[in-house]
């Protein structure tokens, strides 16, 4: 998308940011508000793609310097996306989009592994100190010390089914 698309997704984007989805938004910016100009390109978004949601929204945003580099970029904003459950902006523009350079594909081995750490056990125990007796629960909310992330259960998990309503999340 660009500029009037992004704005247009401000609020789908800030419910990303509220349930620590992670979701990768590629911004190609052009000239122009409103519909903008397909054939004129500007870095005219970048205070939208910081700033652009209602209240605390932030967001991380890659700008990739070349068009060898956006493969790196995409790469790296699905790293931290995935890692940090946390939206991601690519924040390129109409030169990059339309333009080639020589670049070597690289080998999967080469590229970084990316590990959503998915849930498979209960992360929880709770004891109660009047029979001494534990019971193990699944806390969706419990975060990671290294990265402030929540466990991520694949849905239908058995034991690690949660449900997630009102306006705690």
């Amino acid at each position: 998308t660009s500029g009037p698309g992004v704005s247009l997704k401000s609020e789908a984007i800030g419910l990303a940011v509220m349930t620590e989805l992670p979701l990768i938004v590629v911004d190609v910016q052009r000239g122009g508000p409103s519909t903008g100009l397909p054939t004129k390109t500007e870095q005219a978004d970048l205070l939208q793609a910081m700033f652009g949601r209602n209240g605390e929204a932030p967001l991380p945003i890659i700008a990739p310097q070349s068009p060898g580099d956006c493969f790196d970029a995409a790469v790296e904003a699905v790293r931290i996306a995935i890692t940090y459950r946390t939206p991601v902006i690519i924040l390129s523009d109409g030169y990059l989009a339309n333009g080639s350079e020589p670049w070597r594909i690289p080998s999967l081995d080469e590229l970084p592994t990316i590990d959503p750490d998915f849930a498979t056990e209960k992360n929880y125990t709770l004891t109660n100190d009047d029979d001494d007796t534990t019971t193990s629960e699944f806390w969706p909310y419990l975060r990671d010390d290294a990265t402030l992330a929540r466990p991520w259960a694949i849905p239908g998990t058995p034991g690690l089914e949660h449900r997630i309503g009102g306006l705690e999340k």
